[in-house]
């Protein structure tokens, strides 16, 4: 899917005091030209918000009838699941080593399971460190990143302390990434959020 721009530059209509050939590629070449094109962007901008809010309605309406139909069909679920577990209990209170029981629409299945274990980590860890059993304490070491971005200065394509003893030293472990300038379109009426 081709993003706005693209599709804007690709589908413009020519101003009528515009002349050239239609096999040139339209540039915009004085402020005139420039707030059309401003009034181009509103205009696409104010139709894809109001798809947007028509798409909202229409989302909106289609949760609703699948939320009213997923109740229904959740609570026979519950329903029929307690009918079936209500008479497989006994089965399987009988037969202990039977797992599972086959029919011809589906089976049921009677598991164990592990227990949950409800931790008070401070406490357990308290526990740990009076018993030296540190073996199973994690230790997580990362970089202070926010403290130590204020120390550093990019230089070319290196990153380096830029005060103290250690002046101008390289800091391994951090790569430079260039970017380039951003460029924001903000048209009048706009909420800030341009292009």
């Amino acid at each position: 899917m081709a993003s706005l721009e693209e599709y804007l530059l690709e589908s413009y209509e020519i101003p009528e005091n515009m002349d050239g050939t239609e096999n040139q590629r339209f540039r915009i070449q004085d402020d005139n030209q420039a707030d059309w094109a401003l009034r181009k962007i509103a205009r696409a901008r104010q139709n894809l918000k109001k798809n947007d809010e028509t798409a909202k309605v229409l989302i909106d309406r289609i949760n609703c009838w699948l939320d009213s139909e997923s109740d229904k069909d959740n609570r026979e679920i519950q329903f029929f699941t307690a009918l079936l577990q209500e008479y497989f209990e006994a089965q399987f209170v009988f037969n202990p080593h039977k797992k599972t029981y086959k029919l011809p629409a589906g089976q049921v299945q009677f598991r164990m399971q592990q227990p949950e274990f409800k931790r008070d980590d401070a406490t357990l860890l308290e526990f740990l460190k009076s018993r030296e059993m540190t073996d199973f304490i994690e230790t997580k070491e990362t970089p202070k990143w926010g403290e130590l971005k204020k120390q550093i200065q990019v230089v070319g394509e290196h990153v380096v302390i830029k005060d103290g003893k250690m002046e101008g030293e390289i800091i391994d472990g951090v790569e430079v990434v260039h970017r380039p300038p951003t460029f924001r379109v903000v048209t009048e009426g706009d909420d800030g959020n341009g292009i």
